[in-house]
C-alpha cells in the first residue's frame, strides 16, 4: 500500500482518532493523506480539524461498506470568506514570528530581524483591517464591553503595546537579541491567546453577521481583505 494511503479499518474504536491524527498532523501544502476507515468519517474528521485548528479540508468517497477519506491543507483551497481568509493569516503570522524566536534563541538576531519587520507590517495590517472595515461593517464598535468584538478591540491595543516594546528595540544599535526574544516570546504568547478567543468566540458570531450580507458585498471584503492582509492596498489599515 502506498506511504500516504493508511489503513485504518482495524483500529479498535478507542485508538481510532489518535491513529488519525498522527497520519494526518502533519499533511502540508500540496501534499494529500488517504485513510480508508470503518464508519462514516463525518464526526472523526470534524475532531481532527479542530485539534488542528481547523487546517484541514477532505473528501469522503463510500464504497463497499467502508470510507475512504482523502486529506489535504487548507492552504490548498480558497478561503470560504473574509474570516476563513483571516484565520489563515494568524497562522502566516504566528508562522513569522516562530521563525524569528527559533532565530533569536539560537543568537542570530541579524537573521531574526529582517523578518521581524516582516512580521510587524503582516500584524499590523491585519489588526487594521479587522479594527477597521470588519468593526465598522460588522458592529465592533456598538459591542457591550464583555461581548468577544470589544474583547478583541482591547487585546488589540495590549497587542499594539507589546509590538511597540518589540519596535523600539528594533530601532535600537545594535539590535540586542537577548531583549528582543523577551519581548517577542511574552507577545507570541499573548497572540496565541487572543487568536483562539477571536476565533471560536467572535468569528462565529461574525459569520452570521456576514451571511445576513448580499453576496457581493461578501465577495468585495474577501478581495479588499486579500489586497490588505498581503500589502497591495494599505488603505483599508490602520498602523497599530
Amino acid at each position: 500500500m502506498p506511504a500516504d494511503i493508511h489503513d485504518l479499518r482495524g483500529e479498535r474504536s478507542a485508538d481510532l482518532t489518535g491513529a488519525a491524527l498522527e497520519r494526518v498532523r502533519n499533511v502540508r501544502p500540496g501534499a494529500a493523506v488517504t485513510l480508508l476507515l470503518p464508519a462514516n468519517a463525518a464526526l472523526l474528521m470534524a475532531s481532527l480539524n479542530l485539534q488542528l485548528r481547523e487546517n484541514l479540508i477532505w473528501d469522503v468517497v463510500e464504497a463497499d461498506g467502508a470510507w475512504r477519506v482523502t486529506v489535504r491543507h487548507r492552504g490548498d483551497a480558497a478561503p470560504a470568506d473574509v474570516l476563513a481568509l483571516l484565520a489563515a493569516d494568524h497562522k502566516r503570522i504566528d508562522g513569522l514570528l516562530a521563525r524569528v524566536l527559533s532565530l533569536l534563541n539560537r543568537g542570530d538576531a541579524a537573521a531574526a530581524v529582517p523578518l521581524l519587520r516582516e512580521f510587524a507590517g503582516a500584524l499590523k495590517r491585519h489588526v487594521g483591517f479587522e479594527d477597521g472595515e470588519l468593526a465598522m461593517r460588522l458592529g465592533a464598535s456598538r459591542a457591550a464591553a464583555d461581548e468577544p468584538p470589544a474583547v478583541m478591540l482591547r487585546e488589540h491595543g495590549e497587542i499594539a503595546q507589546q509590538l511597540a516594546l518589540v519596535e523600539e528595540v528594533l530601532a535600537t544599535e545594535p539590535v540586542d537579541g537577548s531583549e528582543l526574544a523577551v519581548y517577542c516570546a511574552i507577545l507570541s504568547g499573548t497572540l496565541a491567546k487572543h487568536e483562539y478567543r477571536e476565533e471560536n468566540n467572535l468569528f462565529p458570531l461574525w459569520r452570521v453577521a456576514l451571511m445576513r450580507r448580499a453576496a457581493d458585498e461578501r465577495a468585495e471584503l474577501l478581495e479588499k481583505a486579500a489586497a490588505v492582509l498581503h500589502g497591495r492596498d494599505a488603505s483599508a489599515a490602520t498602523a497599530l
